[in-house]
């Protein structure tokens, strides 16, 4: 072949099949109970070559046409372009046929290509001042009929307006559908101007669905949208730094909802909420690097998990708290933003092109903070954060008779055992920003350097002095005090005057940091004890830490829960605080049981009004803790409420619906009657929303044959949908004690059939796997485990789900260790 251009044409066919990803064939039932088909698609990451051939690789990037033919049932057909023209009889067919053809694309990757043909509706456009991009929602013509489309369609077009300023640069496209798809294996796809979703990531009716689910398509359509710039309009390079793309959209989410719901401060919600799953995840030495070498194709599917999304955000947030130290600013780091999205715009990128962008408006940063002495370069800071797996515990002790000494080292929760380690190229040593106060005073920054320490005076002579790092939860690190330390923030820290000039972030992190402490053997139970006693005495308001003092409770319950009556003594210790919440009256005098009762008249307060965001899920959490607790009223109302559900069809109110189902189907003596009911109210039901409260109530039931006879149910898609099945029998049938039990057996029954029906399921797999096994913590479980993955070709057949299971089998090893080092001491503490 002679060198010049050439044109490379192909010819190919192939057959529309059901499954989850590539094109693929999908059904619903619509309103007159009649089968409906449609096509969707999932392609990243690399299910465009299924589709057609291709360079299926992020930084090959073109400009695509498409022309669409299909039969006239189908009104809407959409693909990323709008249409050049109404629809047209193609040659040689008769008029049961029509081609769309549409605009020739943008600068994309291919793993951005969506289509959908499908029998579905839209909403009208949304029209706002300020933008022009077209705006719709679409889906089953019966939810969209509803109105479920609107709420999605007007926080879109918000959203949109708002990362136009964020990013500085316009919107490159001139629409945006967002289309709710029956069967879809994550929660959303970021595809450039078709965005698709789950039907319960995008649909919201208020009559039927929970202020929970509103919140989740807030803040899915956020990430999704936010992704439109940071991921298509600049694209890694390559699948190892795909942390650039979720890690990203998950950090801007809390910009997105706060400009359509600027009542609901979401910020402290979501950068909590990432911190504390990212950490979590990343204290076991089954753990990876931020960006990390991709050899195959399930090196890129792994790498979609809380490291990518979570820890990604995570190191934002820490990134933002060092490019502006001064307290409430955004500029810099906003500045460093839009310099990158605007100088490579269209391209592809590596994540130190990130870095540079950053470093490059730090070294021009003029504060008394960080004096030009102090700098550093934020390239290497980057690097020791995203190319090695863990963070530091920074440990805080006396240096001398005046000055307290700041060091850094590796935080494992298996403590010393690195058996299993990886080789870091920084040492496991990291460029830490560290803020601290000493006495309350004025916020000080310094850096705390690999293989250095940090002095900082100290008046020992003064009882009431102490020390406090990371203002605000925004350090991607723990800190661990001495003894004398932190007897002395404790000390301060318990006067109820004190406690309350924490933020809402420190109270959070305090008690997460202090049983990841305590996790690891770095610090004693009896402080964790304290610190529950404490915050249980003190909070009643502010949901942030009151869902953290009930994560740490029903964490410790979950690792004690094979020995049942140390289990049942445990709980009844917390149950006064389960109480306190539901009967606490707010403002208006009204407590979450008055909402709770039967035949209440006061409704939740609207989310139109300041701080109703947070009132109106405290009241649901203190309902649902209540009933969890079993408090005889909560018990009473939800049993009464069911009772008329059951015999007159009296409706639940949807934000109570979850706490009600859970409760009778959990409660010693349910009724398999009531499971049968329940379970075809489950089948009857055309509500995602709906369906996914049911499903997760009908896994709480406590007989094994009942949860066998589910389990099963899970595998026949004409019960339950493919994109479901995972999810149910992963975090709803495995939840219990006795649900872990039953769905391990049924994993190892059903293996084979198992990986063949959801191979492509790469969400779903890492969830299953995960919410199967992690709870585990008797070793002959383990071993049970561990032998039967170490048959041939079954550590191979997890796929994608490898590192999950890695995860799982690290998370069973320290529920052992903790076991044998906590056992004790709950006893101590339950028989006080």
């Amino acid at each position: 072949i002679q060198p010049g251009e050439y044109k490379l044409s192909f010819a190919w066919e192939s057959r529309l099949v059901r499954g989850l990803d590539g094109i693929y064939l999908s059904t619903y039932v619509d309103s007159k109970n009649e089968t409906k088909k449609l096509l969707a698609s999932q392609m990243e990451p690399l299910a465009a070559r299924k589709v057609m051939p291709c360079f299926d690789e992020p930084d090959m990037k073109a400009m695509f046409t498409m022309e669409i033919t299909t039969e006239t049932e189908y009104p809407l057909v959409l693909w990323n372009m709008p249409l050049i023209a109404d629809p047209v009889q193609p040659v040689e067919m008769d008029d049961t046929w029509q081609t769309f053809t549409f605009e020739r694309s943008v600068v994309m990757s291919s793993y951005l290509l969506a289509f959908i043909v499908a029998d579905f509706t839209c909403t009208d456009y949304a029209v706002l001042d300020g933008i022009d991009v077209k705006v719709r929602t679409c889906g089953r013509p019966d939810q969209i009929e509803s109105g479920a489309g609107d709420y999605a369609t007007v926080i879109t077009a918000k959203i949109i307006k708002e990362y136009e300023s964020f990013y500085g640069v316009p919107f490159p496209l001139n629409k945006i559908d967002s289309v709710a798809v029956p069967d879809f294996s994550a929660g959303a796809m970021e595809n450039w101007g078709l965005i698709l979703y789950r039907e319960t990531a995008l649909l919201y009716n208020p009559d039927k669905d929970t202020f929970n689910n509103k919140a989740r398509v807030n803040t899915v359509v956020a990430h999704e949208l936010a992704h439109q710039w940071f991921g298509n309009l600049v694209t890694m390079k390559w699948w190892n730094d795909l942390w650039l793309n979720e890690g990203f959209a998950s950090y801007v989410e809390w910009i997105g909802t706060n400009a359509s719901e600027p009542f609901w401060h979401y910020k402290d919600f979501q950068t909590y909420s990432d911190r504390a799953r990212a950490l979590s995840i990343d204290s076991y030495v089954s753990s990876r690097p931020t960006s990390i070498g991709v050899e195959k194709p399930s090196d890129i599917t792994a790498q979609f998990d809380s490291i990518s999304y979570s820890k990604g955000s995570a190191l934002l947030v820490q990134a933002k708290m060092f490019m502006d130290p001064e307290s409430g600013s955004d500029k810099n780091f906003e500045e460093a933003i839009k310099n990158y999205i605007q100088k490579y715009k269209f391209n592809n990128t590596v994540q130190e092109q990130l870095y540079d962008e950053m470093n490059t408006v730090y070294q021009g940063i003029s504060t008394d903070l960080i004096p030009e002495e102090e700098k550093v370069n934020i390239v290497d800071v980057m690097n020791t954060w995203t190319l090695q797996m863990n963070f530091p515990v920074l440990n805080v002790e006396r240096y001398d008779a005046g000055n307290l000494v700041i060091s850094q080292q590796r935080f494992l929760i298996s403590g010393s055992d690195v058996s299993d380690d990886k080789t870091s190229p920084y040492g496991y040593q990291w460029y830490v920003p560290v803020e601290y106060s000493v006495d309350g005073g004025a916020t000080d920054f310094k850096w705390l350097k690999p293989h250095s320490s940090i002095v900082v005076p100290f008046n020992f002579s003064e009882d009431s002095s102490y020390i406090q790092l990371n203002k605000n939860s925004a350090g991607y690190y723990i800190t661990n005090y001495d003894f004398d330390t932190w007897t002395r923030f404790s000390n301060h820290y318990g006067d109820t005057t004190n406690y309350e000039t924490l933020t809402i972030s420190e109270r959070q992190g305090l008690l997460f940091e202090t049983f990841l402490l305590i996790s690891a053997g770095k610090k004693p139970m009896s402080v964790g004890m304290e610190l529950l006693a404490l915050m249980t005495t003190n909070e009643d308001a502010d949901l942030v830490p009151i869902r953290e003092i009930s994560r740490q409770i029903s964490g410790i319950t979950v690792h004690i829960r094979d020995n049942s009556n140390l289990t049942s003594e445990w709980r009844k210790k917390w149950k006064p605080f389960a109480e306190k919440l539901y009967s606490t009256a707010d403002a208006g005098g009204n407590k979450p049981s008055d909402y709770f009762k039967l035949d209440s008249p006061i409704a939740l307060p609207e989310d139109t009004a300041d701080g109703n965001f947070q009132k109106r899920l405290l009241i649901t959490f203190a309902v649902q803790l209540a009933c969890a607790y079993e408090v005889e009223d909560c018990v009473t109302a939800a049993t009464q409420r069911f009772d008329n559900y059951r015999s007159d069809g009296t409706e639940l109110p949807v934000d109570f619906k979850s706490t009600v189902l859970d409760t009778v189907m959990s409660k010693e003596g349910a009724l398999e009657d009531d499971w049968d009911f329940l379970w075809n109210k489950y089948l009857a039901s055309d509500q995602a929303t709906e369906k996914e409260v049911i499903y997760y109530a009908l896994g709480q039931f406590q007989d094994e044959d009942v949860l066998k006879k589910f389990s099963n149910y899970c595998l026949n898609t004409t019960l339950v949908r493919t994109s479901d099945a995972l999810y149910i029998m992963g975090r709803s049938i495995a939840y219990s004690a006795l649900g872990a039990e039953v769905s391990w057996k049924f994993m190892q029954d059903n293996w084979d059939r198992l990986t063949s029906d959801f191979q492509n399921a790469l969400f779903a797999a890492d969830a299953y796997v995960s919410g199967v096994l992690s709870s585990f913590s008797n070793p002959t479980t383990l071993a049970e485990i561990e032998a039967f993955f170490g048959e041939e070709g079954k550590k191979e057949s997890l796929g994608a789900a490898a590192a999950a299971y890695d995860s799982a089998i690290q998370s069973i090893k320290a529920n052992i260790a903790w076991l044998n080092k906590h056992e004790a001491s709950i006893r101590s503490f339950v028989d006080q």
